[in-house]
C-alpha cells in the first residue's frame, strides 16, 4: 500500500470516528492528513522509475569517467615530477662528470688554470645536491600525503613545495655553473 492510500483510508476512518463520537478531537489530525494526500506525488509509472534509474547510471558511469580521469592526471604529474629531477640531475652530474675530466686533464699540463674552473664545479655539484635533496622530499611528501590526519597533509604540502623550490634552484644552478664554466673557458685562451 502506498502512502497516499494509507493517508485516504486513515482519514475517511478518523472521520468516521469523528462523527460517531463528539469527544476525540482529531482536527489537526485530519488537517494534516489532508496535506500528505496533497502533497505526496503518489506511486511513479514503470516508466518514471526506468528514467530515474538510467539518471542514476548516467551519473555513476560519470563519476567513474572523472575519478579514472583524475588518476591519470595524478600519474602524469607523477611522472613529469620525476622525468624533471631525472633531467637535473643528469645535467648537474654530467656537467660535474665533464668539469671533472676537463680539471684532471689540465692537472697534467696546465696547474695555474685549474682555480678558474673550480667555482664552476662546485657550482654543478651543489646542483646535484639540491636535486638530490629535492627528490627525498618528494619521497617524504608522498609518505605524508598518505596519511589521512590534517597536519600530516600539511607537512606533505611543506616537502612539495620544499620539492619544487629545490628542482627550481638546481636549474637555476646549472645555468649559474654553466655561466661560470663559460668565462673561465673564456679566460683560458
Amino acid at each position: 500500500m502506498s502512502v497516499k492510500a494509507f493517508a485516504t483510508q486513515l482519514l475517511i476512518s478518523v472521520n468516521e470516528v469523528k462523527i460517531s463520537s463528539e469527544s476525540i478531537n482529531c482536527d489537526n489530525l485530519i488537517l494534516y492528513l489532508e496535506k500528505v494526500i496533497a502533497t505526496e506525488p503518489g506511486d511513479l509509472s514503470p516508466d518514471q522509475i526506468e528514467n530515474l534509474k538510467a539518471q542514476l547510471q548516467l551519473m555513476v558511469e560519470r563519476e567513474k569517467s572523472n575519478h579514472a580521469s583524475d588518476l591519470e592526471m595524478f600519474r602524469t604529474v607523477i611522472q613529469s615530477g620525476q622525468n624533471a629531477v631525472k633531467t637535473a640531475l643528469l645535467m648537474n652530474g654530467g656537467a660535474s662528470v665533464t668539469l671533472l675530466a676537463f680539471i684532471g686533464k689540465l692537472t697534467e699540463e696546465q696547474h695555474s688554470r685549474i682555480p678558474a674552473f673550480t667555482d664552476a664545479l662546485a657550482i654543478f655539484v651543489c646542483g646535484v645536491f639540491a636535486i638530490v635533496v629535492s627528490s627525498g622530499s618528494t619521497y617524504l611528501s608522498q609518505w605524508f600525503y598518505a596519511e589521512t590526519e590534517s597536519w600530516k597533509q600539511r607537512t606533505g604540502l611543506l616537502f612539495n613545495i620544499v620539492a619544487i623550490l629545490l628542482g627550481l634552484i638546481s636549474y637555476g644552478l646549472f645555468v649559474w655553473g654553466m655561466r661560470s664554466a663559460y668565462a673561465a673557458f673564456l679566460a683560458f685562451t
